[in-house]
């Protein structure tokens, strides 16, 4: 049973009260969280799988490495697909039919017969996966009243940071203790009872048929045109590309270095991830003055924290930097949402669309860096590019100068 058809909300005025009609209820808020941590966990739970993979298909590492390569590359193409697309179509529908694909190319790993058709069912899996992120983020920006709408952000993007860790625990258990194929069935069988969950509490969708290829060119040649949407997406690059590089670079630093073993490094991350919680308590707080100054604080507090981390040799001084870097990348994401909105808010789909596409990119780009470079190297580097973005986005805010007489 779908959601009553209704007219499209329309609000007036500004400021935390009344809610615009339809805004998202506690229940769709639950549900599209709960996905924002399990749909990209399949992103990494392919790290610590890797050894089970080989085993299953008598592969070597190289080969298995593709289980997450090719996941990664349709993931963030797909982003470009399905913004455009909701923009069409309306979010409701790409968002339930998309999760009820996901659901189908999950299951469907457990079932190939070589590594050929797994690697090739992995990128099928990724390209429906990546109908999630940005139009949960769009449809959220869309409902949600101006000065709730960077708390609302906030949660969900807590959700989408801490699928790296919840992943991660997922494969690691799972290679350690089950059949390789438990880590696809179980997430399979969520995403099914979501699916239909997301058709019954979304809002019926409002769509737009004049979106089109050429049109969504159009929109994006116009965005890229605007330096305040520019600073926006070159300073997504640096959001996930730091935060990949310094978990890429962290657990070996953590085994050589300090001694922990596999465990202990997750128990790290597990910590780390405590500061995901501090965005949604400031963005409910502060929500109301805007997404630029969060923005901004957000780079420059996760700048601080891997200042700390690169140049502290004592344990528990790197993990509190940790936190304090993961607490303000999780300040970043909404925030970055939060500006498209208001720069494009008649295209932010693809807006954000293209953002969340660029945030992966940057993810592919921090592993590259962590791969060649040493722990400090690498972390100095992500700093720099931290405060380079700050510095962006606090200029994309100001007023244009006037012109001299």
């Amino acid at each position: 049973m779908s959601a009553p058809s209704s007219p499209p909300a329309v609000r007036t005025g500004r400021g935390p009260a009344p809610l615009p009609p339809g805004a998202p209820s506690a229940a769709q808020l639950g549900l599209l969280t709960v996905l924002a941590v399990a749909v990209p966990a399949q992103l990494y739970l392919a790290i610590p799988m890797a050894p089970r993979f080989q085993e299953a298909f008598g592969v070597g590492p190289g080969a298995a490495a593709w289980a997450g390569s090719c996941f990664s590359l349709f993931y963030a193409l797909g982003f470009l697909v399905f913004g455009p697309l909701a923009d069409r179509t309306g979010h409701r529908p790409v968002l339930s039919w998309g999760t009820a694909a996901t659901a189908l190319t999950t299951a469907a790993l457990c079932l190939a017969p070589g590594y050929g058709w797994f690697l090739a069912l992995r990128a099928a899996q990724g390209l429906a996966a990546a109908s999630f992120a940005p139009v949960a983020l769009a449809y959220i920006a869309r409902h949600t009243a101006d000065a709730r709408r960077p708390a609302a952000l906030s949660v969900l993007t807590t959700g989408l940071l801490g699928a790296g860790v919840a992943g991660q625990v997922l494969g690691q258990g799972v290679g350690g203790h089950g059949h390789w194929q438990a880590a696809f069935w179980l997430p399979a069988v969520l995403y099914a009872g979501a699916a239909a969950g997301l058709r019954i509490l979304l809002r019926p969708p409002v769509a737009d048929p004049t979106v089109s290829v050429r049109s969504t060119s159009g929109v994006l040649r116009g965005l890229l045109r605007d330096r305040r949407a520019l600073a926006v997406f070159a300073s997504a690059l640096t959001v996930f590309g730091s935060f990949v590089a310094l978990y890429a670079v962290l657990n070996p630093h953590l085994a050589d270095a300090h001694g922990l073993s596999g465990g202990q490094v997750l128990a790290v991350q597990a910590v780390g991830a405590a500061g995901l919680l501090a965005a949604p308590v400031i963005h409910r707080f502060a929500g109301g003055r805007g997404p630029r100054g969060p923005a901004v604080a957000g780079f420059l507090t996760a700048g601080a924290g891997l200042l700390v981390a690169q140049l502290t040799p004592v344990l528990p001084l790197l993990v509190l930097g940790s936190v304090v870097f993961v607490a303000g990348i999780g300040l970043t994401v909404p925030s970055l949402v939060g500006m498209l909105h208001r720069i494009a808010p008649a295209t932010a789909t693809t807006a954000v669309a293209f953002n969340t596409f660029l945030l992966f990119v940057g993810a592919s780009a921090g592993q590259l860096v962590a791969a060649y470079c040493g722990y400090r190297t690498t972390l100095g580097i992500c700093c720099a590019a931290l405060l380079a973005a700050a510095r962006a986005v606090a200029a994309a805010g100001r007023p244009p100068a006037a012109p001299a007489p």
